[in-house]
């Protein structure tokens, strides 16, 4: 489960965007053009390495922040 998401300088996002997601389904709603689908890219870049069909270690040119906080799942 991601927790929180940040995107800073990616796509529409030049600004700190923060996303504190809730623990089941999260709904993302909003006008066109307003990032929803920005905001599934960067999880998928974040996750795969990969936008566009290109690793992201040929193609990022510009300094973009994507994070994403995960719960602490190993107990001890």
């Amino acid at each position: 489960m991601i927790k929180t998401l940040v995107i800073q300088n990616f796509k529409c996002f030049k600004e700190k965007f923060v996303l504190d997601l809730k623990e089941g389904i999260n709904i993302l709603v909003g006008n066109n053009e307003a990032g929803k689908s920005t905001i599934l890219e960067a999880i998928h870049l974040v996750l795969t390495g990969v936008f566009r069909g290109k690793s992201i270690k040929t193609i990022l040119l510009n300094i973009c922040l994507i994070m994403l906080q995960l719960p602490n799942i190993l107990k001890m």
